[in-house]
């Protein structure tokens, strides 16, 4: 903007809104308005309020001045970011003024938006992360907004199933680009996802940043419903390292939480080389054929990046084993031994078949022979348990008893044991062989009634007069066996054996 330009800007802002009494204004326009012909002030106002005043006489600027005030009109009332720390850009006045060579120019005042507005490629961690965070609010409000055009997931498909195909018609792209798209919209799961309120696809000027935070949310004119990816394709344009992808993603999700699409990122660089597809078509409309050549070397590459996510196609005829229709599974019934060992084992989870379910040797159409091997299998692999001795069996009734004792009264039989050996340790070791005669040897002074016994804390159930024919008779029925971190070690390895067979054994 000129000099004569700013001040033909701030003559027709004092026309269009005369109210305003301004009394300070400042450029501030974006690249992408500059383009299109926009120009924009920001102003002070006598009451020190800001504003910003957008003008232009240009067809495509005008267009797009009308397109921000309505959507900016819809929004109103409707989009608060208040509880996220960003300001939304609403529209004040819209008109229309003439300057003095008859040029009629659109005058759009929108609320001030704070911050500043860097390139994206220049963002650090922490913004990336405070924008994708404010951009994931945005998309979890879905699209319960009226006066939009609105856009489903099917019919995005279908226009990009035909823009494709019209392409590929026309010549004009390498038909290896078109090739992974259309392999890319044969992809269901790819286009699996909600639609929702977008601003758009993101420029720079349109979110602004202070203290390392996204702070305002600006030109709302490409608002709609529609795929969320779109919003995202500005991270995979030239400069954006992936450290800042990353960081945005991680905002993203936050704020999406489990209503995050595990395809937005495939589909925002679909969008990204259907953007840069458009730009080579007007490149070469206009004769541009060096800046051709460099968006089809671009789009080349870009586009084998996403092949790898595309369905793969099988090279070649399938062989005839594909094509065979695979034989139903025989019925446990008419499995003969072959066929029960080349099975794979049945689920934990699955309980074993009742002797009334199981087949006649006769309904089995494995002959006798079979019925006969499985016998004896079961026969081979039933163990041979060994008789119990009398008394190592009362000796193990009573450290059962001692553990279970303990248990019930929260005491620690591992330290009393540990007590214990210490104790016999100290002693000499006649007195310790004495000791365990007298633990083996004394006399039983249970009564006949289970409520009569008092045991002592410490000590083993016989000290305490718990004898060992006793025991199976008024501790019915038959405790659990003790944990191995309660229940003490034995040193023999027959007694190991008994152990496990009583617990194992319920008929003991």
């Amino acid at each position: 903007m000129t000099y004569i330009d700013f001040f033909k800007a701030c003559a027709l802002t004092s026309a269009a809104a005369p109210k305003l009494d301004v009394i300070e204004a400042g450029h501030q326009t974006g690249e992408e308005d500059e383009k299109i012909g926009i120009n924009a002030l920001q102003i002070r106002t006598a009451r020190n309020r800001r504003c910003v005043s957008y003008l232009s006489y240009t067809k495509a600027g005008r267009e797009v001045l009308n397109s921000r005030a309505r959507s900016e009109a819809l929004l109103e009332g409707k989009l608060d970011f208040s509880q996220k720390g960003i300001k939304i850009e609403k529209c004040l006045l819209e008109g229309e003024q003439e300057d003095l060579e008859k040029k009629k120019y659109l005058i759009l005042i929108c609320s001030f938006s704070p911050g500043s507005f860097p390139a994206f490629a220049s963002l650090n961690e922490e913004e990336c992360r405070s924008f994708g965070q404010g951009v994931g609010f945005l998309h979890s409000l879905g699209q319960a907004f009226e006066g939009f055009l609105s856009f489903s997931a099917p019919s995005i498909r279908f226009e990009l199933d035909s823009w494709i195909k019209r392409l590929r018609g026309s010549g004009r792209i390498d038909s290896r680009i078109l090739d992974v798209w259309e392999e890319l919209g044969q992809m269901d799961a790819l286009w699996d996802f909600s639609p929702s309120l977008i601003h758009g696809g993101w420029k720079r000027g349109q979110a602004g940043f202070a203290g390392g935070a996204v702070c305002s949310f600006s030109k709302w004119e490409e608002a709609q419903i529609s795929d969320p990816a779109r919003d995202l394709e500005w991270m995979f344009a030239e400069g954006m390292a992936q450290k800042q992808i990353d960081s945005f993603m991680q905002g993203y999700a936050m704020s999406m939480n489990e209503a995050m699409d595990p395809f937005i990122l495939p589909r925002a660089k679909l969008w990204r080389q259907m953007k840069m597809g458009a730009a080579l078509l007007e490149a070469q409309r206009k004769g541009e054929k060096e800046s051709s050549l460099l968006l089809s070397q671009k789009l080349l590459r870009l586009s084998a990046d996403l092949r790898s996510i595309a369905p793969q196609k099988p090279e070649g005829p399938l062989p005839g084993e594909a094509l065979r229709v695979p034989p139903d599974p025989l019925s446990p019934a008419q499995r003969g031994v072959k066929d029960l060992e080349e099975s794979p084992l049945p689920s934990a989870c699955q309980p074993p078949l009742a002797t009334s379910q199981m087949s006649s040797p006769q309904e089995s159409g494995g002959g006798e022979e079979k019925v006969e091997e499985i016998e004896g299998m079961e026969e081979e692999e039933a163990p041979e348990q060994p008789p119990v001795d009398p008394a190592l069996k009362s000796a193990m009734w009573r450290v059962v008893v001692r553990a279970a004792l303990a248990k019930r009264e929260g005491r620690d039989l591992r330290a009393e044991l540990e007590a214990e050996k210490r104790a016999q340790e100290e002693k000499n070791p006649q007195d310790r062989d004495t000791a365990v005669l007298k633990q083996v040897d004394a006399p039983s002074s249970l009564s006949s009634s289970p409520a009569s016994v008092h045991l002592k804390d410490g000590g083993s159930a016989m000290e305490k007069g718990a004898g060992a024919a006793a025991s199976a008779s008024y501790f019915a029925p038959t405790p659990s066996a003790p944990s191995p971190e309660v229940a003490p070690r034995t040193e023999s390895q027959t007694q190991t054996k008994v152990v496990d067979r009583i617990d194992g054994n319920a008929n003991e």
